[in-house]
């Protein structure tokens, strides 16, 4: 039960970096698009990130079976292949739909995202062992 409550606290880092990220973009608009950035791309990077980041979190923060450490490791390959499949094919449908007016520079600036989202996971995620381990 408590698990369940402090979820919402868990997620308020990710949900800090999801705000800042959109008002930069917001606010460096004119400067993206000079820059050949296309900031819609950059939104749908970074809400899809978000998403999948608590997603990742959420399966995570299941209690683990201490007669199972399997199922940790289980959980945290689900996670990410559940990101490289959703954010892999999110990004071949962008280029394709795209055509000529596609933005690889909004690609590597999804990519930059991604980095900054799992920093901000792992984190997250290995605070718990942090205390688990400290009271041992």
């Amino acid at each position: 039960m408590q698990q369940q409550q402090s979820f919402p606290k868990k997620m308020l880092p990710l949900f800090f970096a999801f705000v800042l990220i959109n008002s930069l973009v917001l606010f460096y608009q004119k400067e993206l698009d000079q820059s050949k950035i296309d900031p819609f791309v950059v939104f749908a990077a970074n809400g899809l990130l978000f998403i999948l980041s608590v997603l990742s979190l959420a399966m995570h923060s299941k209690p683990v079976d201490k007669k199972n450490p399997n199922a940790a490791v289980r959980g945290v390959m689900a996670a990410t292949l559940l990101k490289l499949m959703v954010l892999g094919i999110s990004a071949m449908v962008y280029l394709f739909a795209a055509g000529e007016n596609r933005s690889i520079k909004a690609i590597f600036a999804g990519m930059i995202l991604y980095v900054i989202y799992t920093f901000i996971e792992v984190r997250i995620a290995s605070k718990p062992n942090q205390n688990n381990n400290a009271g041992k």
